[in-house]
């Protein structure tokens, strides 16, 4: 199955994820001058944005239960006109890992971005792009990025938690795809969260202006998300009362 998100109407269950490193991304002239302009416009109004190392990626698709891909390497600057202004190729997307970190009465544990963030506001798991310190090799370990986002940003070891064997892939707008996997607490969320306030952890772009938990059965309130989450809590939901959740092969 090739992944097409606009196409993609529900999650897909995944046993691996195998992302291989292509060669950067080259622009045309018009497409890297645009991407200057935005870069200036969004770097003037919010001048903590940095422009680090990123990736778009090209040959998604999904066969016997594993993801693929390859990561052309890129500048943040350019995810973010992409983001932003659009994906001009229709086969290239914004891959992102996600940690679901869970606690044992049913919540899941988000971050609301601060004002100096690109997402300030928004509500979701901590998480983070891909970036060049994922990289090994020639291959992009998620699980190296997931474990670094929640020490940085939540001062979290992913190895506190119990991994799930697999992962979801969520659609999450026009050319984003979410890879979630689920990271199991015995804590209850009050006693997480108590956890969370007292870590002293190093966060060095401070982007989380305060944590929370979303019970599954009752999510979001009020919260401003990103459209995989919605879904995600749904999934972690059904999990929860015991249905069955199967893989799914077929083109959409």
């Amino acid at each position: 199955m090739t992944i097409v998100p606009s196409r993609l109407d529900r999650p897909v269950r995944l046993d691996a994820i195998e992302i291989a490193v292509g060669d950067p991304l080259v622009l045309d002239a018009a497409r890297e001058a645009a991407v200057r302009d935005h870069w200036a416009a969004a770097t003037a109004a919010n001048p903590t944005l940095w422009n680090g190392s990123a990736f778009l990626f090209e040959g998604t698709t999904v066969r016997a239960g594993v993801f693929s891909a390859t990561a052309r390497p890129t500048d943040y600057a350019t995810l973010l006109h992409a983001l932003r202004r659009g994906f001009d190729r229709a086969d290239l997307l914004h891959v992102f890992p996600v940690p679901a970190v869970t606690s044992a009465d049913g919540a899941l544990l988000v971050g609301r971005q601060g004002a100096t963030t690109a997402n300030a506001g928004l509500a979701y798991p901590p998480s983070g792009s891909f970036d060049a310190d994922d990289r090994v090799g020639d291959r992009i370990d998620p699980v190296a990025n997931m474990a670094r986002e929640l020490a940085e940003e939540v001062g979290l070891a992913f190895d506190a938690f119990t991994a799930d064997p697999g992962w979801w892939m969520i659609p999450s707008g026009p050319s984003r795809l979410a890879l979630v996997r689920r990271l199991r607490s015995p804590l209850p969320a009050a006693a997480l969260a108590e956890r969370i306030a007292a870590i002293d952890h190093d966060d060095p772009h401070g982007e989380i202006e305060r944590v929370t938990f979303l019970p599954f059965e009752t999510p979001l309130a009020g919260e401003k998300t990103v459209p995989y989450v919605p879904r995600l809590l749904a999934l972690l939901a059904a999990e929860d009362r015991g249905e069955t959740l199967r893989h799914f092969e077929e083109t959409p």
